[in-house]
């Protein structure tokens, strides 16, 4: 009875190892994409030039 007790709490731990193992990686999935947008909105901004006068209405690309 012991050891079905061990292989069960063994078998049990391997589980939560594997659920842990694959939360990391949705978290490192996550996180790399969050970068990549980060990235082209850096990208963007440098590319557009800010709005000459802002006072006179019209669209602003910072808003």
């Amino acid at each position: 009875m012991e050891i079905r007790s061990l292989a069960s709490q063994a078998l049990l731990a391997q589980e939560q190892m594997s659920q842990t193992l694959l939360s990391i990686a949705a978290v490192k999935q996550a996180s790399e994409a969050q970068k990549q947008v980060a990235d082209m909105l850096s990208r963007n901004a440098t590319a557009v030039p800010p709005a000459g006068n802002t006072q006179q209405g019209g669209f602003s690309t910072y808003a």
